[in-house]
């Protein structure tokens, strides 16, 4: 044990002896940046309208298929909004165009988890969307009895 201890002292010597020696000068290190990028200052307001438009031209795309679709409606679902009706109609007719019912559901779900505890804000929009419902076949989720839990 008394070796383990002078080891451990002449270690912890030389160790000293090495961090206290300047092996290497210190020399000032000045850092200058390539670029700088101003995010907020360059930003240009975008109306409602304009947003509308730009969801609407995008679910009514020709090219739109379900990968598409979905990294659109992922970005949707995280905006921090609910989608106007006409986002979600436009948003409907693309799921018709590219035959899947259930990702249909998940578009009815999405409105219904935006408006959250606003029965107001969601009885609106399916006001709107029930002629377009009704042009597409499609209920609303509690009508199909998706929103309630099976025993």
């Amino acid at each position: 044990m008394f070796r383990s201890v002078l080891r451990l002292a002449q270690v912890s010597t030389r160790f000293n002896q090495i961090v206290s020696a300047k092996v290497v000068p210190k020399q000032a290190v000045s850092f200058t940046p390539l670029s700088v990028k101003k995010y907020s200052s360059s930003a240009v307001a975008v109306t409602d309208e304009e947003h509308t438009a730009a969801w609407i031209s995008f679910f009514e795309r020709k090219d739109l298929d379900y990968v598409i679709f979905k990294i659109g409606f992922m970005n949707l679902y995280q905006e921090d909004s609910v989608p106007e009706p006409a986002i979600v109609q436009a948003a409907l007719y693309a799921c018709r165009r590219i035959n899947n019912l259930p990702l249909a559901m998940r578009v009815l779900e999405m409105v219904k988890n935006k408006c959250d505890d606003r029965q107001d804000i969601y009885d609106y929009i399916v006001q709107e969307l029930r002629p377009s419902l009704d042009d597409l076949g499609l209920k609303t989720v509690e009508e199909y009895g998706l929103d309630q839990v099976l025993d």
